[in-house]
């Protein structure tokens, strides 16, 4: 019987093909401003790297390195970007100890990340690819390409160009692209954002901060899906602890803090709390948690952040701060932290923290549910205006308890601006906009 080699042949010509235009090719994507792009840049031409901290968006948005590095009189840098994998976190960490004699390993243990699908339901591979591309090593990248996605997508891994690869064909962003060739702009590896600023090593300064009681959001998160942690996330968790043993580097498993307000729409914080402090422990280290953080250590308003979950640039700098204390004192641990998030919010002055704003299916109603800490619904209260433009067409002047259901005017688009009060003391003032009009 004679084998056909003709489908091999095919497959070896348009890989050979892609290499060889991959010039031609790069003229097409559209990742040249992209954070990820930058601090892998960075990670080869940074003499120096002492810590090196893992993760996803949060990590993009925590310690200041160059600020760190003052305080410390170490090297810092941070490797988190939006959607990033555990196994584009562990392939980093590969990649860097290559390269850096490396002292510590700060790995950021996010719920959303531990919840990511596990590898073999996984789609969306954006994040992904912009890592894989930027690897170095031959042997690390592949073993990467062939672990963060099913044998599905393999083919459209190992190929420069495809589904999820970043490229474009629209007129503007081809002639931004193709404009940076020439300027040099695009080898200068800046962060262009109007609204943030590149910090430097990996970290984005964000401009745009929550005001003040002003938390709301209007679908409902939902709990954390605790049951939903992979085994894939589990295992690549294990690879960088032995990773770290291998290589003499000192592992540090914690959580970066979020905001109260994101924290209490979970409903079931603690569940995770201690479903990630028992997984370290059977590993033999300890877990960091700053959610559930002392105020004596650590502070925070809302306007320490820019939305429910990310630091802003205030609150980068004073998260910057903390951390250099735990570099230089690592013994400021020890009671630091609350046995339990409900703990610490017990301890707490009663707040509402923002408002969730649920539409019913008619749109003819909005349900308020508040987000708080240990407040009963009878003592909570709201004042509620509905305006069309600067006009009010919907007036009362208090609502009593938790979830209250607002009847909307018909036939508007306007915006609902809610005061909740804590017996008789304004807690917040939310803003949702709404349309009756069908």
């Amino acid at each position: 019987m004679k084998l056909s080699f003709l489908p091999v042949k095919i497959f070896l010509f348009t890989v050979i093909f892609f290499w060889r235009t991959l010039d031609v090719l790069m003229l097409l994507f559209d990742e040249q401003t992209l954070c990820s792009r930058i601090f892998m840049h960075e990670l080869y031409t940074e003499e120096r790297i002492d810590n090196i901290f893992l993760g996803a968006s949060h990590v993009s948005h925590s310690v200041l390195p160059p600020l760190l590095d003052e305080l410390t009189g170490e090297k810092s840098f941070c490797t988190g970007s939006a959607g990033q994998t555990i196994e584009a976190s562990y392939a980093i960490l590969r990649q860097a100890a290559k390269i850096h004699n490396i002292k510590r390993a700060f790995l950021e243990l996010d719920f959303a990340v531990a919840t990511y699908p596990p590898v073999s339901k996984r789609s969306g591979l954006k994040a992904s690819y912009i890592i894989a591309k930027h690897l170095k090593d031959p042997k690390i990248k592949f073993e990467y390409l062939f672990t963060m996605s099913s044998p599905r997508y393999w083919i459209n891994s190992i190929l420069p160009i495809g589904k999820d690869k970043h490229m474009t064909l629209k007129p503007k962003d081809l002639l931004f692209r193709w404009k940076s060739f020439i300027t040099g702009d695009y080898f200068a590896y800046k962060y262009v954002d109007k609204d943030a600023e590149y910090g430097g090593k990996g970290c984005l300064l964000d401009n745009r901060l929550v005001k003040n009681g002003s938390f709301s959001n209007d679908f409902d998160e939902g709990r954390i899906r605790v049951n939903e942690v992979s085994e894939d996330w589990k295992s690549i968790v294990d690879k960088i602890i032995a990773l770290c043993k291998e290589n003499g580097i000192e592992l540090i498993l914690y959580s970066m803090p979020c905001s109260d307000f994101y924290l209490a729409e979970k409903q079931n914080y603690d569940e995770y709390y201690q479903f990630v402090k028992e997984f370290c422990a059977s590993r033999g280290f300890p877990y960091y948690d700053f959610n559930l953080v002392s105020e004596k250590y650590l502070t925070l308003e809302d306007s320490d952040f820019h939305d429910d979950n990310h630091f802003s640039k205030q609150g980068v700098i004073k998260w910057t701060h903390l951390m250099a204390d735990v570099i230089n004192t690592p013994d400021c641990l020890n009671g630091m932290f609350y046995d339990s998030w409900n703990e610490k919010i017990s301890r707490q002055e009663p707040k509402i923290y923002g408002l969730v704003f649920l539409t019913a299916e008619d749109r003819k109603s909005i349900r308020i549910v508040p987000m708080k800490n240990n407040v009963s619904d009878d003592a909570v209260s709201y004042q509620v205006q509905a305006l069309q433009g600067e006009q009010k067409i919907l007036t009362t002047t208090e609502i009593m308890g938790g979830g209250t259901v607002i009847n909307l005017p018909d036939g508007v688009n306007g915006t609902l601006r809610v005061r909740s009060f804590i017996n008789g003391v304004q807690q917040t003032e939310c803003t949702k906009r709404f349309s009756t009009i069908l």
